[in-house]
């Protein structure tokens, strides 16, 4: 377990001065932002108001998990570390920030509140303020951010340039798909989808909580497939 600590410290460094500058740029946003406020009641008009930080988090993460492979692996791998090592030191350090970057979240959410009127994603959403949920809310949502992003470059070492680009329109022709499925069904698959993402969000009783369990869930999925892929993995240039 200490070895693989090690190596999850290790790994952290790499987003270290990644955490900087996004924070960096977005305290700036922030002061911005409250100096935008002031200047808004100093004109006597109280209507603006602020949204939250959480999706640009989001993004981040996921660019971080894109980025989070290739030279790890070949590095570590040419250092005797094991893929199974590599692999949970990796959800500990995927955990880990995330987690980390929730806390920023929910308690920036809660002093920018002192300052004006600001509410976070998990507000805008659920009409919920409360600081836990914030934190759980934005915990599982970067978490999954972070996981998808690492399965998606680990997929994309692993195939040839073929598979590549089927990987790379699979999507597009997912939607396409879709649609004309929901066309052949006369809008009833489209109505089934949306009532079910209802559901799983948490927006039949605006419970953030069912929305968090949901993306723990598909994190755990996620971070199956990634166990799979790293352990047929071959070591590329």
């Amino acid at each position: 377990m200490n070895n693989t600590l090690k190596v999850s410290k290790y790994l952290f460094r790499d987003f270290k001065n990644a955490l900087l500058i996004f924070y960096g740029i977005i305290l700036a946003i922030a002061v911005l932002m409250a100096a935008l406020f002031l200047n808004v009641i100093s004109q006597e008009s109280g209507n603006a108001s602020f949204g939250g930080f959480g999706f640009s988090a989001f993004i981040f993460l996921f660019v971080s998990g894109l980025n989070c492979f290739k030279a790890n692996f070949k590095f570590l791998q040419a250092n005797n570390i094991s893929r199974k090592r590599f692999y949970y030191a990796n959800i500990i350090t995927l955990l880990s920030i995330s987690a980390f970057m929730a806390l920023i979240d929910a308690s920036m959410t809660k002093v920018l509140k002192l300052i004006m009127p600001y509410e976070d994603i998990v507000e805008q959403l659920y009409k919920n303020d409360l600081f836990f949920s914030s934190f759980i809310w934005s915990f599982a949502l970067f978490t999954l951010a972070a996981s998808a992003g690492w399965c998606i470059t680990m997929l994309y070492y692993k195939c040839d340039k073929l598979m590549k680009t089927i990987i790379s329109f699979a999507p597009v022709l997912l939607v396409i798909l879709l649609v004309m499925l929901n066309n052949v069904t006369e809008g009833a698959l489209g109505i089934s989808i949306i009532k079910s993402l209802t559901v799983v969000l948490g927006f039949t009783n605006n419970n953030p909580y069912t929305a968090a369990l949901s993306f723990l869930v598909a994190t755990a999925g996620v971070l199956g497939l990634c166990y799979l892929l790293i352990r047929r993995i071959a070591i590329k240039d």
